[in-house]
């Protein structure tokens, strides 16, 4: 009896392997083993512990979108230093208004602090849109909202760039519908010709006072109509704007008034520039239906007017849109389109 207490003492004292075994085999004790499922192999033990922490219940919205990626590329295309550098200080002072009412236990502040930033209210703020009543076509009222919007983010040309240019987006009204202005190029110009384009053209030295009066003068000399309602500079990414045209392009966006029935005398083109001008409503342009998606680095194609619109012009053109109007419920009268 006594030797097979000695035996049975000898069993049960196993000790723990310092390090696994070569082989797959378990080593765990069998004391540790259970009668219903094997025990565990180390590699087992191994994986479980190098699996990643499990995905968070929530998903960031970012600050303007979700994607980081296209968080970063329109905060810094859209917004200046000093704008970001403010936004920044004001999101620190609020962690740290968090931090301390946390410390303190004060759950009812700290949700009522937090409570803007929730998905909820997040949604809710991306989502509600200012209503922009084109049925009569364009009117004080709604020029000065896309006016107060152009300008609320300005964005600034470098000096260094050797070759500047700038172009127009003509917003007009046809017969009190609201439209887009567009020339094709002349088929005698050196530089695209045929093309649809906005009027514009490169900076004169000495005789431009700004970046907005070179296409001003560009659409005097091509079109014959002036602009006394400049509403704002268009933001876009110059950097894609120099990929497509080698030149830093400045976009202006204007209202050049009536341009229908009553007003089509005062269109003087230019036919040594100029081949022909054209008018689409901004209903049409709005619609998704009327453009082509490009995959890759090409702008997208619009195809709801009279010309095809690529290249450079359906760039800015896209960009009014989605950065622009996108932003409004727009609505228009029965013969808005």
């Amino acid at each position: 009896t006594k030797t097979k207490t000695k035996t049975k003492t000898k069993t049960t004292t196993t000790t723990l392997p310092t390090s696994p075994p070569t082989t797959g085999r378990s080593w765990y004790p069998s004391s540790c083993s259970s009668s219903t499922s094997p025990p565990p192999t180390f590699a087992s033990v191994l994986s479980t512990a190098l699996q990643p922490p499990p995905t968070p219940a929530w998903t960031s919205l970012g600050v303007i979108k979700p994607s980081k990626t296209t968080d970063h590329r329109l905060l810094i295309q859209n917004y200046t230093a000093p704008s970001l550098a403010s936004a920044l200080r004001d999101r620190e002072d609020t962690l740290q208004h968090a931090a301390h009412l946390l410390s303190k236990n004060d759950l009812p502040a700290l949700t009522l602090l937090l409570r803007p930033h929730t998905p909820s209210y997040i949604t809710l703020r991306r989502t509600r849109k200012l209503e922009l009543n084109l049925s009569s076509g364009f009117s004080p009222p709604t020029l000065e909202m896309l006016r107060k919007y152009l300008s609320r983010m300005p964005r600034q040309v470098s000096k260094a760039h050797l070759r500047r240019a700038s172009v127009i987006l003509p917003l007009c009204d046809v017969d009190g519908v609201p439209s887009v202005l567009f020339t094709r190029r002349s088929a005698a110009v050196r530089s695209h010709p045929g093309e649809v384009c906005f009027p514009g053209g490169m900076v004169e030295q000495g005789e431009d006072g700004s970046i907005v009066a070179t296409c001003l003068r560009e659409m005097r000399e091509e079109t014959g109509l002036g602009c006394s309602n400049v509403l704002g500079i268009l933001r876009c990414n110059w950097g894609e704007v120099e990929d497509i045209t080698g030149v830093a392009v400045t976009p202006v966006v204007g209202y050049v008034g009536e341009v229908g029935r009553g007003r089509g005398s005062a269109m003087d083109l230019n036919g040594d520039e100029v081949a022909e001008a054209f008018t689409v409503p901004l209903q049409a342009v709005l619609a998704g239906e009327n453009w082509i998606r490009q995959t890759g680095p090409q702008p997208d194609v619009f195809v709801g007017g009279r010309h095809v619109v690529w290249g450079l012009t359906a760039f800015l053109l896209g960009r009014f849109v989605e950065d622009v109007m996108a932003r409004y419920k727009v609505s228009f009268g029965e013969e808005g389109g």
